[in-house]
């Protein structure tokens, strides 16, 4: 019995193919090639997602092209054709939904691939987050690599706010470490040249931040800045505000020292602004605050040795001081002599170093030359005790006097004082040799020529 030949209508054959689902095939019934049409669109479509090459998408039009020759060929070999319109009508259905959805998709997954750049280009991580949140399985099928790139800049947008919170660390609490540890993770995201507006507005941020931060804090981060080795890209925004911000900086972060009367670390953050920026207008005030805590530290260090006793066995400079002069020195009296200081006129004998010139060493007082020798008796036997003779001697100090201004010795003497001798009565047990008594006038003529200079 002879095979019956049913009758096709080529245009919904050709219709139905081009939905990429075999059914054009399955129209004509044949199975076969239905079910083959189905794999190859499922294999191209499975290609598509994982290899996310351009290729595969025009390998899967080329497919549906074929699927539709193909049809066409096997819709007109039998000799009863027969036009079916409710079968191109759901042809058309079928193929316009899957185009149709295809063409959507498509659009959505530009939208957002669009979106994600335009918050890259604008420098708004937040917003790239945000975007590339929208992708979903179909954009990932029909535009694979623009949301591979979503995806990698959202993972660099993660990196960048790493490296934003440690920035803010590093102005916030002034940790070179944290900043250290920053411009390690944005180093290689600054050479990226799809990154220069998120990882610049980072930057941004930061010289702001840098340029607000407190004087003393702002010169432990441009100390390191000056020291990093140029990159010639986006890292080195900050380092181009250092030359502006950083003598200003050091001047305030100096000046709030000295304010305090720490003149060490004052002296040594105006020596490094006058190191660093010679030519700076502000140099000229460091300069001056140079000399100033220099002055501050010699004098605190000469009251130190004062008031602990030792400056006769290290004599120290205060470069303020008068030099030592013809005419009135004031001076400060040290030693085991020093007791004769308190019959010499106020203006002589002074505490404080700041006002004084000379600075006199004096040891303990002895005994010169002979002034007179007087017969005693023991009182408790004025008429029939032994008599005994005591001799009378200048006091003899020797005195070494310093110049305050440069510590350098500028008189080696003994002060020779006469006074009174033999009183009425001993109140010592006679050894033989007495010193006199000076008057004040006597001291103050005995120590006259250290105190003025002829």
């Amino acid at each position: 019995m002879p095979k019956r030949l049913w009758p096709h209508d080529p245009l919904a054959v050709a219709l139905g193919n081009a939905s990429l689902l075999g059914l054009g095939y399955f129209l004509i019934r044949r199975w076969i090639f239905g079910l083959l049409g189905l794999a190859g669109t499922a294999a191209f479509l499975v290609l598509m997602y994982q290899r996310k090459d351009l290729a595969y998408q025009f390998g899967l039009l080329g497919w549906g092209l074929l699927q539709v020759l193909h049809g066409l060929y096997l819709a007109t070999r039998p000799p009863v054709r027969k036009a079916s319109i409710p079968k191109r009508i759901v042809a058309a259905i079928v193929t316009l939904a899957v185009v149709t959805s295809a063409v959507v998709l498509k659009r959505d997954a530009g939208e957002v691939a669009d979106e994600v750049t335009a918050a890259r280009r604008a420098g708004d991580c937040t917003k790239v987050v945000q975007a590339q949140d929208k992708v979903w399985f179909g954009d990932r099928l029909v535009a694979g690599q623009d949301m591979d790139r979503g995806d990698s800049d959202v993972e660099t947008c993660g990196r960048i706010d790493t490296a934003k919170g440690q920035l803010t660390a590093a102005a916030g609490l002034t940790d070179v470490e944290s900043l250290k540890q920053a411009y390690a993770v944005l180093g290689p995201i600054a050479s990226d040249p799809r990154q220069q507006a998120t990882a610049g507005a980072v930057m941004d941020r930061f010289v702001k931040d840098l340029q607000a931060m407190e004087p003393c804090g702002q010169i432990t981060m441009t100390a390191w800045l000056r020291t990093r080795k140029l990159s010639r890209n986006l890292l080195d925004r900050a380092n181009a505000v250092v030359p502006r911000i950083e003598p200003n900086a050091l001047l305030a972060c100096a000046d709030g020292y000295a304010s305090r009367e720490n003149w060490a670390t004052a002296r040594t953050t105006y020596q490094r602004l006058v190191t660093t920026y010679p030519k700076a207008k502000q140099a000229a005030k460091a300069r001056a605050g140079v000399v100033k805590a220099t002055l501050a530290i010699e004098l605190d260090a000469v009251r130190s040795l004062v008031q602990g006793g030792s400056y006769c066995e290290s004599p120290a400079k205060y470069s303020g001081a008068k030099p030592y002069h013809r005419g009135f020195n004031p001076a400060i009296f040290l030693g085991d002599g020093s007791q004769y200081a308190d019959q010499l006129p106020a203006a002589w004998s002074i505490d404080d170093p700041y006002r004084a010139t000379i600075i006199v060493c004096t040891e303990a007082a002895g005994m010169g030359a002979a002034v007179q020798t007087c017969p005693y008796v023991p009182e408790s036997n004025p008429y029939g005790g032994e008599v005994s003779y005591v001799t009378f001697r200048k006091v003899t100090v020797p005195a070494k006097v310093y110049e305050l201004r440069t510590g350098r010795l500028v008189l080696n003497t003994v002060v020779t004082m006469s006074g009174e001798a033999c009183p009425y009565r001993l109140n010592n047990i006679y050894t033989g040799e007495e010193s006199v008594t000076p008057s004040d006038a006597q001291v103050q003529a005995a120590f006259r020529p250290l105190v003025v200079r002829p």
